[in-house]
């Protein structure tokens, strides 16, 4: 008895009750006065769930493209951390420390050569630095031990690019580099977290830089990373220049060292550009760090 119940229940629900849904309704507007209909439409209850789950998942997608491309969870109480806020606003702090000083060293040169020439005198020339760093910013050598290893991995690794400008077994290290931009260093090489190359803070809207004679190999846009240029240097090294607001060169372009490439994108507040910079040599990332001294 209880097989049959359950089988006229099933019966009924696939014969009756399941066509009702995709049955199609009309609903329609219709003057109070008149009584003329203006507007109608046709719509099932399937359609009506279809709809309502559709709408979700748009909204769903939009939230998700709100907290991922905008600073909107800033604006959440609560949802950045006190340590978070501190260390941004440390950073920044040092930057402007940074700038002050530099526009001090740079008053201070000024009042001397004032001073030398109202007593006659010739004042020297001045290197005109970019930077508080008493340094001098050329490559960092790397030991004997470091440069044989090296060489030994290049030449084992098939899938290397070659050189169009060396032969396959050309020392990568023999680069004089200066720095892509001027700025404090936020994020350092890491290529087993996915970081492979270092990331600046400096200045809103800083120049960023070619590190050294190369050519232009790739400019393209990416949603992650905004404006993107691709340098091909000697000796199988290649440069990579992220999170720019416009760039100033393009595909194909000869570039020497220290010419400007375009602006570092500037993060929230426009009070600081952040900026991403990768180096490859061989077609392996390498730590810039280890070439370049900033």
């Amino acid at each position: 008895m209880d097989k049959k119940n359950m089988g006229g229940r099933l019966n009924n629900f696939f014969c009756k009750k399941l066509p009702r849904l995709f049955r199609k309704m009309r609903i329609s507007v219709s003057d109070t006065e008149t009584h003329r209909e203006i507007r109608y439409i046709h719509l099932s209850p399937a359609g009506m769930v279809a709809s309502g789950l559709a709408l979700l998942v748009l909204l769903f997608l939009v939230v998700l493209l709100a907290v991922a491309y905008t600073p909107i969870l800033d604006m959440v109480p609560g949802y950045r951390t006190n340590a978070a806020r501190s260390r941004e606003m440390l950073m920044r702090s040092l930057i402007r420390i940074d700038s002050l000083e530099r526009r001090m060293n740079d008053m201070l040169a000024y009042n001397e050569s004032v001073i030398l020439v109202v007593n006659g005198k010739t004042p020297a020339m001045r290197t005109v630095r970019s930077d508080t760093l008493k340094r001098d910013k050329n490559i960092v050598p790397p030991s004997s031990a470091d440069s044989v290893f090296r060489r030994q991995m290049e030449n084992n690794d098939r899938f290397a690019p070659a050189s169009s400008a060396a032969s396959p077994s050309a020392d990568v290290t023999n680069i004089n580099a200066v720095p892509p931009m001027d700025g404090i260093i936020a994020g350092r090489f890491d290529a087993k977290s996915g970081l492979y190359g270092i990331r600046l803070t400096g200045e809103p809207e800083a120049q960023v830089v070619a590190i050294t004679d190369g050519t232009v190999i790739d400019n393209e846009w990416l949603p992650e990373s905004g404006n993107t240029i691709t340098i091909q240097h000697t000796n199988g090294m290649v440069s990579i220049y992220r999170r720019l607001t416009n760039t100033l060169v393009g595909k194909g372009q000869r570039v020497k060292g220290s010419d400007v490439l375009g602006y570092a994108m500037s993060g929230d507040g426009n009070e600081a550009s952040v900026f991403e910079f990768e180096l490859w040599g061989n077609g392996k990332p390498v730590n810039p760090e280890t070439y370049i001294l900033f």
